[in-house]
């Protein structure tokens, strides 16, 4: 993805929709291989009351063993890896509409359209990833056994598919402000980063100068510059929308008619009234230790296979 500090690149060719959903595709699919351990953790904790990160851990592995941590990975590993494809071809279809015949955009105009854009796709991704949080957070606080695919059949056959939709809001009250402070949060940290010579020569795209001239010491710039920014840009953003997941997580594992079956903000209230307002970053610390290693590895794996994707396709034209 171009810095924040740099306007599009007129000279270059269109970037392709193709290759944005692909690279975001392996992008979700690395997050979940290095988060989801953390994430079952952050689940049981803000289900379950009375728990500390320590004690969810003993008991996923006493109930489960090892492969407990791995509770209801097909869910997102298949939903994640799909949404994260779509979410980064929007959000970069978003961000050069916004910026369409602004080459000389300053950096607050480009932060604005970065986070426009990553509201907009958190928007339009929230029907399609709302189904498979749902079956992950049931999944991994045991119900089904730990199946991701007992518990989506359990609601198919209980409540249909509308079922499978159910906290479709909260999701979504999750992912607009959460997509706009991420992806700004990201450019932010990447304009400060220091950062490989030879940008000059392909339009300020460091990233992408590093892939066309073969540069070793720049790639590995590049590498650090990726997963540095994109695990703060995560840890930024989650303990900003943790209040909003905990809203969402409860609501997806509470039965209909439920003392927890609230919209959104009457749930958070209820919340704050419950546990305080400190109890609304219930989880905080598996989400700050799976924020880094997560988003690192998804940034990491996004800014690589989208430029090795791009470098493929302009040798073969």
């Amino acid at each position: 993805m171009t810095r924040a500090s740099d306007a599009p690149d007129a000279s270059a060719p269109r970037r392709s929709r193709a290759d944005d959903a692909v690279a975001g595709f392996v992008a979700g699919a690395a997050c979940v291989a290095a988060g989801h351990p953390f994430d079952t953790v952050k689940v049981f904790v803000q289900k379950n009351r009375g728990h500390t990160t320590g004690s969810a851990i003993a008991a996923l592995y006493r109930a489960r063993g090892a492969r407990g941590l791995y509770a209801g990975v097909a869910a997102p590993l298949v939903g994640a890896s799909l949404e994260t494809g779509a979410n980064y071809a929007c959000f970069h279809e978003a961000r050069e509409a916004a910026l369409a015949g602004a080459s000389g955009a300053g950096a607050g105009a480009r932060l604005a359209a970065s986070a426009f854009a990553g509201a907009l796709a958190g928007g339009l991704m929230t029907p399609f990833l709302t189904p498979f949080e749902l079956v992950k957070c049931r999944a991994q606080v045991g119900d089904g056994g730990g199946s991701a695919r007992a518990v989506a059949l359990d609601v198919w056959r209980t409540r249909g598919a509308l079922g499978l939709f159910r906290g479709v809001s909260h999701t979504a009250a999750r992912e607009i402000p959460s997509g706009a402070v991420y992806f700004a949060t990201y450019e932010i940290f990447r304009t400060i980063f220091p950062r490989a010579r030879g940008a000059s020569d392909v339009g300020g795209d460091v990233t992408r100068a590093a892939f066309e001239t073969r540069d070793a010491r720049g790639l590995l710039v590049e590498a650090l510059a990726a997963a540095s920014c994109g695990g703060a840009a995560g840890v930024v953003t989650w303990l900003i929308v943790l209040p909003l997941d905990n809203a969402k997580t409860i609501y997806q594992c509470e039965r209909p008619g439920g003392a927890r079956d609230l919209p959104p903000l009457a749930l958070l209230r209820a919340l704050v009234a419950e546990r305080g307002v400190s109890g609304l970053w219930r989880g905080a610390a598996p989400v700050v230790a799976r924020a880094f290693p997560a988003n690192a590895a998804q940034w990491l794996a996004w800014e690589f296979a989208s430029r090795a994707l791009r470098a493929d396709r302009l040798e073969r034209s």
